[in-house]
Parts: structure tokens; C-alpha cells; sequence
């Protein structure tokens, strides 16, 4: 079995918006193809909020020893179903767990290697299994806190998906889910599912977040050299393509011709290796330009030649024909920009904490030894029965 999703969030200041897709198959693909890689760009494009898990390529803790959710997966040929984990009583399952491994596998097939995806199985089963874990957590916070996504907001939600995903008709987007055995139900419940967990998240995490304008004045203050727009120069060159310690000495006389005010054009049409770049009326920040050229050219005077400067294709002779300062941005024109930095880092920070929270106050039964690890990343009230290896 695998499970496509898609997910993509925005918000309009009150409600979170969001779109996805999930689809399932009764058996899993050996191969990707061209629709499911068209579903599987959509599905890169976006992520959830709050729980977001590491995709395959990023670099994860693997942990010591053996993997034990390995075992588990070994388990099919003679277990059809076990319950891992209670939470507050519900029940994670291993189909449940082995579903999502799959998805996530399936979407890093499109870019990666079977032999990466290999290493990083055991690191990304564990981040699979936690992120369930919270799922249900904040499922069951929204249930008691009676939020509740209605008719008229999957109405939306389905036009969204159409909308975003190209799909120029209701009947189109059926089409397509059909592909993978996905029904309008399955997308109806999937939906609220997910925006239930938004909602909770902008009500408890991302609604109590406030930033002032003091926040964000002492913030600009602080970090000067973020909103400095960088020095911009205007230049002229005779470039020397080739091997720096054969073209050493007509360069040096080059420079001394240019030095002393000889023609730009009349000095590189003098040497076989050389190249005139004459100014060409645009300014160039000094971060775009070359690793040498942006080292040496804050240093030189405008108007003057200056001495070779080795570059990875050979060598340079530079001109500033004419320059800008380095300036600080007016707040009026960066105040939005704060401001959204200042909300993410302090959502991602409110949102650490309720999580902490949330575990806290959580009921975690472990049923089966081999999830020995989870108990010790989250410390909570839990039981172990050992059902063997």
C-alpha cells in the first residue's frame, strides 16, 4: 500500500487555507510513473505545518543499533495488524505506520537513489511514527476544543484543489484520484482532517502571537547589516583566459599600459590571450560579482587601474568606473519583513512549547518493546508488553 499526499497551507489572517491530496492503492508500485510523478511535483510543493517531517536527503539521527521498526516491517508475511501505540487510548496501527513509510518513500523515488533511501529508512521510520503520535494528539485537542470543519468549508477546500492543481473540472480531479483508488469521500475526510489540525493550530499556537512596533524597531536596530543594501559598482576590465603563470607577464604589462592610461581596446587588441569587457552602463553588487573580483574591488580607487587579480578562468585587470555606497534600507519599506520573521521564529518557538504541552498531558501506551526508544524521547505515562522479536 502506499499514500500520495498533498498538502499546501496559506492563511487569509483568520482561517487557515489549505489544499491536499491523498491517495491510496492496494498494492505498491516497483515503478513511478509519469502521472504519479506529475501528483508527486504537486505534492513537493507544499508541507504541513506544526508537524512537519524531514523529507529523504536531509540529514537525520539514525540512533544506535539495530532498527527495531525494521523488525516490525519483516513482521508481514505472518502478522496482518498489531496496535504500537495507544494514545490517550486510540490506537496508532502498524498498517497505519507502514502506510506512511511508503508514502514518503515513494516521493523520494522521484529524485533519489534506491541505496539512499535505503540509509536513511530507519531514521525517517522513527520520524514517521512520532509524527503520528502528534497527529493524534492534536486531533483529539481539536475534538475537545469542539472544532469543527463543515460542509461548506470542504466545498472550498475541493474547489481549491481543482483550482491550484490544474484540473478544469470536478470530474477531472475524480479522474485522476480514481488512478489511484481514491474516492471524493476519501479527499472530503482527508480535508477535514487537516484543516481541523490548522484551526487548532491558529487558535492555540499562531493567534496568541503578537509583534509590536517597538518589536520590530529593536529588531531593525539590531540587525543593521541585514537591511544594508550592499555596494554597487560599475566596471571595465581586460581579462586573460588561460593559465595564470603563462599569461603572469603580459598581464603585468598590460596593467602598467592601462596604468599609465593607454586605450582599453588598443591595449587588448596587443595581446593574442586578451579580452576587453569595456563598461557597459550597469551597476553590479559587489556580492554578484566574482569571489576575487568581490574581494578586490571594494579595496580599489575609482578611476584606477588596478594590478592582475587571479581568477578561476585566468586573470583580470579592473576598472571602477563609478560606485554606490553601502545604504540601510528605510524601516517603512522592511517593516513587513520583520514582521513575518519575527512571527515564524516566534510560532516555530510557540509551537515547540505547545507541543511540550500537549505531551505532557498525553497517555502514551507503548505495546510493544521494541518502541523502547519513544518512551525515552517523550517520558510519559506508558506500558510495555513484550510480543517477541
Amino acid at each position: 500500500m502506499f499514500v500520495l499526499v498533498l498538502r499546501a497551507f496559506e492563511t487569509d489572517g483568520s482561517h487557515p487555507k489549505m489544499t491536499m491530496i491523498e491517495t491510496y492503492s492496494s498494492r505498491r508500485p516497483t515503478a513511478v510513473s509519469s502521472t504519479r510523478c506529475a501528483l508527486l511535483a504537486i505534492v513537493a510543493a507544499g508541507a504541513a505545518a506544526g508537524m512537519s517531517l524531514p523529507a529523504l536527503g536531509q540529514q537525520m539521527p539514525a540512533g544506535d543499533g539495530p532498527d527495531p521498526l525494521a523488525s516490525l516491517s519483516e513482521t508481514a508475511p505472518t502478522v496482518i495488524n498489531m496496535i504500537l501505540i495507544r494514545v490517550n487510548g486510540d490506537p496508532i496501527l502498524l498498517s497505519d505506520l507502514r502506510s506512511r513509510v511508503d508514502e514518503r518513500v515513494d516521493l523520494a523515488r522521484v529524485s533519489l537513489p534506491e541505496a539512499e533511501i535505503e540509509a536513511q529508512l530507519p531514521a525517517l521510520r522513527w520520524a514517521v511514527l512520532e509524527g503520528m503520535v502528534e497527529e493524534k494528539m492534536m486531533e483529539q485537542r481539536a475534538d475537545r476544543l469542539g472544532i469543527i470543519i463543515g460542509p461548506n468549508d470542504l466545498d472550498r477546500y475541493i474547489a481549491n484543489v481543482q483550482e491550484q492543481n490544474g484540473f478544469a473540472s470536478e470530474a477531472d480531479l475524480l479522474a485522476e484520484m480514481a488512478k489511484f483508488g481514491m474516492t471524493m469521500d476519501d479527499l472530503r475526510e482527508q480535508g477535514r482532517r487537516s484543516m481541523q489540525q490548522q484551526r487548532l493550530v491558529f487558535e492555540e499556537v499562531n493567534r496568541s502571537i503578537i509583534v509590536t512596533d517597538t518589536d520590530i524597531q529593536e529588531y531593525f536596530e539590531e540587525n543593521l547589516e541585514d537591511f544594508r543594501n550592499p555596494e554597487e559598482v560599475r566596471l571595465e576590465q581586460l581579462v586573460f583566459i588561460g593559465d595564470t603563470s603563462g599569461l603572469a607577464d603580459q598581464a603585468a604589462a598590460a596593467a602598467t599600459q592601462l596604468q599609465g592610461g593607454a586605450d582599453l581596446e588598443t591595449v587588448g587588441g596587443e595581446y593574442v590571450d586578451a579580452t576587453p569587457v569595456p563598461d557597459s552602463n550597469t551597476f553590479i553588487g559587489i556580492p554578484d560579482l566574482t569571489e576575487a573580483l568581490a574581494e578586490a574591488v571594494p579595496g580599489l580607487e575609482t578611476g584606477v587601474w588596478s594590478e592582475p587579480i587571479p581568477q578561476g578562468f585566468g586573470l583580470s585587470i579592473v576598472r571602477v568606473i563609478e560606485r554606490t555606497q553601502k545604504t540601510v534600507a528605510e524601516l517603512d519599506d522592511v517593516r513587513e519583513n520583520i514582521r513575518q520573521r519575527l512571527l515564524g521564529v516566534r510560532s516555530q518557538e510557540r509551537m515547540q512549547e505547545y507541543m511540550g504541552e500537549l505531551r505532557a498531558g498525553t497517555r502514551l501506551e507503548i505495546l510493544d518493546t521494541r518502541l523502547e526508544r519513544l518512551r525515552n524521547a517523550w517520558g510519559t505515562v506508558e506500558t510495555k508488553v513484550d510480543v517477541g522479536q
